[in-house]
């Protein structure tokens, strides 16, 4: 990379992660399956992939933390902390370990 594409905030790779973080939210591809009311079997396949693209993002867009411009930096490794978490919930609950939780985090027992 040249040394002026790293001035600026936010980075194309930067909105192109915040959008990833939100689809998973707005897309669902689920398969649910329940026996006397109880859920059994839980994934939704739209979490999982957009949850594993958002944490390959988050961490290709590190070269920004140690590239870009220094007044940035604190913000940009908070956001990348916050995808990361972000990644590992959708593919938590894409996965079905979430199910068991409170709504509205999880389906309830």
């Amino acid at each position: 990379m040249v040394a002026g594409d790293m001035q600026g905030f936010p980075k194309r790779n930067e909105i192109i992660a915040y959008v990833v973080a939100v689809l998973p939210f707005v897309i669902s591809f689920t398969s649910i399956t329940t026996v006397n009311g109880r859920v059994t079997s839980y994934a939704d396949f739209a979490d999982v992939i957009l949850g594993g693209i958002l944490l390959v993002i988050a961490l290709r867009n590190s070269i920004f933390i140690r590239e870009g411009e220094p007044k940035y930096k604190i913000i940009r490794i908070v956001l990348m902390i916050v995808l990361i978490l972000l990644a590992l919930f959708h593919i938590a609950g894409g996965l079905g370990f979430l199910v068991s939780l409170p709504p509205p985090l999880g389906f309830g027992a």
